[in-house]
């Protein structure tokens, strides 16, 4: 009806069919031609109108009874009984309609004042159906949402939970975008699952790109750390790999290692810490259930894990909630409700009401064991205390400071060592803090969904190189490497003797974050550090002053600060490394990775194509004849200029006196800590000798094949002609702007 083809259809299938509905069909979800019959399978199974019918009245049923003052729940209400209605009358069942037991039982889920009016509005109307019902209740929403808000209209509130409060600016609510941003294009109005332009990658580029954008294999989202909620998996052809449908490859099938998972196991040998957690009841209208409660002075906010509360039968109003921890690491509940649960200790007739808890998908708090017996022998203090055993009890509850009077102290055992501590509270008593329990042959293991066998992939990739040595020179570039090839050729350009070239950009329109108090933090860690070390402050002061005279970098201008694009600015942090085989010797480094909110300088910058020549080949040819020719390149990456565009996008700021504001400097040269400046040299490098092959042949040549980064290693027949090659190659490099370090060094092999 829509357009789709049998293979859409499939792909469709495939991806929303779960439970008894896909093992039904499972073994035909391979070939697309039977996909009429896979769906006529699962009309006959599960398209019954008896059985829609049943499914919608079971919906309607377990909506909990309506209270006059929450009209947001007589709108759901309303809808639900609507789409009943309708949906009897589209299957044709109309005898449903005329149920009197089924009236009855949907009218007594109205409050008290909404019957009067029902039976006032039926009196003129003689004989009523379901049907009269919806149209009552059709009213009745239209009415109610005139002056409620919607959940769209509503502000969000916001919870710390484990948190410090910093200045104002940070404790302001955090906005939530509504629009749908691809992460792909860039374009709102779809995700990246739906973006034609991913789709028409093949499977490598499509596993590339999300990684490239740290995205999950799962679900295609950026969540960080956390782990991924979506517990669905690829099921095209049977696989059952957790990845997205649109990274299945066939290759797979043949052993591949594609899950990218990584396993870390270890053995527990110390001592465990014992949480605050103390086992509770909660009472609600439709339940009771036991759980364990997790006292917590560090959340501002109680939370309860949503099924909990259904369960309970507790009910309240859809507001969304913002959870922020340590790190600015945030977390958003969409769904979060506000409820009213009543709570008490295990076995106490003691009941406390807790206002305004919220409701969460999961606390993910970790499991706890706890052995009264065994405790005891150890600690005589927790001796004739009520405390039962607990086994991998996992709370479900958080209490915070909104309900402090449960959690206070009344009573309390503590002894003069080490080992937990007792605490009675209006909840019970529990046992918290360290203790030298442990568990014999207890294995932990932690499984991450979103990494990548990275180590294994460059394994294998050198392995491959090193086979190809002296086969041939076949070069496949992905779309990231030809986009950053293209660059080079666009903006790289003679200026003199030496060469000017320009950042390569993932994208065109790249928006930088503010970094100007990250390198400022940053700078002001390194004052301190030279404080304590006048030979390390007077070696970064004196490169750093070098650095202007030579003009790598210079204080920017006034006129330069106002004409830079505020989207491309972004601060280099300085940093120092020493390299411990050349103890004494401290090189400055700028560092490029260095993030703010999630983004770095090189998080948008290309890596380029690889233009190095295998260094296998390079050993062979030095090897080749009886004279040895070797030498490097003197400071190769501040050799190549920076284009003007892009010098805002390596400002450093620096200052010899802390007590001053900083300067603002910006890099004239390529930086030897961002992840594309090592491609720009080589083209560069390879750019100049390309100009003198006419000139010089066998220099450029010996410069193309012959010099791996920035050292140059060749070999030659006789002296006269090592020596002229030489000095070609001198020249060569000296009017690309590259100095060779103290000539030349010729070694006879015999």
């Amino acid at each position: 009806m829509c357009g789709y083809t049998n293979w859409e259809n499939m792909l469709r299938l495939q991806r929303c069919l779960k439970g008894p509905a896909l093992e039904t069909v499972r073994s035909r979800l391979v070939l697309p031609a039977v996909v009429p019959q896979v769906i006529e399978t699962l009309r006959m199974r599960y398209g019954r109108p008896e059985l829609l019918i049943n499914a919608l009245l079971e919906r309607v049923r377990n909506i909990p009874p309506l209270k006059h003052d929450k009209l947001e729940g007589l709108i759901e209400y309303g809808l639900s009984v609507q789409a009943f209605c309708d949906h009897i009358v589209a299957a044709n069942e109309h005898a449903h309609l005329s149920n009197p037991m089924l009236l009855q039982e949907l009218v007594g889920k109205l409050p008290a004042d909404q019957k009067l009016m029902w039976a006032g509005y039926k009196r003129s109307l003689g004989v009523v159906d379901l049907k009269t019902f919806s149209d009552y209740m059709e009213c009745i929403v239209g009415d109610a949402s005139s002056v409620v808000l919607f959940e769209s209209e509503r502000s969000k509130s916001r919870g710390y939970v484990h948190s410090h409060t910093g200045d104002d600016a940070d404790d302001q609510p955090l906005a939530v975008h509504k629009q749908i941003e691809c992460s792909f294009c860039k374009e709102v109005g779809h995700r990246i699952r739906e973006c034609q332009g991913f789709r028409n990658l093949n499977v490598d580029e499509r596993w590339r790109k999300i990684r490239a954008m740290s995205l999950c294999q799962n679900c295609l989202f950026n969540h960080g750390r956390r782990s991924c909620r979506s517990s669905s998996r690829c099921n095209i052809a049977g696989c059952q790999f957790r990845h997205h449908p649109l990274l299945h490859s066939t290759r797979q099938r043949a052993g591949l290692p594609t899950q990218l998972a990584e396993s870390h196991t270890h053995r527990y040998l110390g001592s465990s810490v014992l949480f605050r957690i103390v086992p509770v009841t909660l009472y609600g209208q439709t339940g009771v259930v036991n759980t364990y409660a997790f006292l917590d002075e560090g959340s501002s906010l109680t939370l309860i894990e949503g099924d909990i509360a259904e369960q309970i039968g507790a009910s309240g109003t859809i507001q969304p909630l913002c959870l922020r921890w340590t790190g600015n690491t945030s977390r958003i509940e969409e769904t979060s409700k506000i409820i009213n649960i009543t709570v008490g200790g295990v076995g106490s007739e003691k009941r406390f009401n807790m206002i305004n808890v919220r409701t969460v998908s999961s606390l993910n708090l970790p499991s706890q064991t706890f052995r009264m017996e065994e405790a005891v022998k150890q600690f005589g203090r927790l001796k004739q205390l009520p405390i039962k055993s607990y086994k991998n009890a996992v709370p479900r509850l958080l209490i915070g400071l909104d309900n402090l009077n449960l959690s206070v102290p009344l009573k309390s055992r503590e002894g003069k060592g080490e080992g937990p501590v007792a605490v009675k509270t209006r909840l019970g008593w529990c046992v918290y803090g360290k203790q030298s329990l442990g568990v014999a042959n207890q294995y932990n293991l932690h499984v991450c969904e979103c990494s990548s066998n990275k180590d294994l992939q460059d394994a294998v990739k050198q392995l491959y190189e090193l086979e190809e040595v002296g086969v041939g020179n076949v070069t496949l570039r992905s779309k990231e490497e030809q986009r950053a090839l293209d660059l080079l050729e666009q903006t790289t350009v003679r200026v003199g003797e030496k060469f000017e070239t320009g950042l390569l950009w993932k994208d065109d329109h790249t928006k930088l974050p503010d970094s100007c108090s990250m390198a400022l933090r940053r700078l002001e860690c390194l004052e301190r550090k030279m404080a304590c070390n006048p030979v390390l402050k007077e070696n970064v002061h004196q490169q750093i002053r070098e650095f202007v005279d030579k003009g790598y970098i210079h204080k920017a201008t006034e006129k330069e600060l106002k004409a830079a694009n505020p989207q491309r600015i972004w601060y280099l942090p300085v940093g120092t490394v020493v390299n411990p085989k050349k103890p004494g010797k401290t090189r400055i480094v700028w560092d490029a990775a260095a993030k703010v909110k999630g983004v770095s300088l090189n998080s948008v910058l290309l890596k380029g194509p690889d233009q190095l020549v295998p260094l296998l080949g390079v050993l062979f040819r030095f090897r080749q004849f009886k004279i040895a020719v070797c030498s490097d390149v003197k400071k190769m990456f501040l050799q190549i200029l920076m284009r003007e565009t892009d010098k805002h996008s390596q400002r450093i700021l620096w200052r010899e006196v802390p007590t001053r504001d900083p300067d603002i400097y910006l890099a004239d040269v390529a930086t030897f800590g961002s992840t594309c400046s090592p491609a720009s040299v080589q083209f560069v490098k390879n750019k100049n000798a390309r100009e003198h092959s006419d000139q010089f042949p066998r220099a450029a040549e010996g410069i193309l094949q012959s010099t791996y980064v920035d050292d140059y290693l060749d070999s030659f027949g006789s002296e006269e002609e090592a020596c002229r090659v030489s000095n070609e190659v001198r020249q060569i490099f000296r009017n690309g702007g590259f100095q060779l370090r103290i000539g030349f060094q010729i070694i006879k092999k015999f």
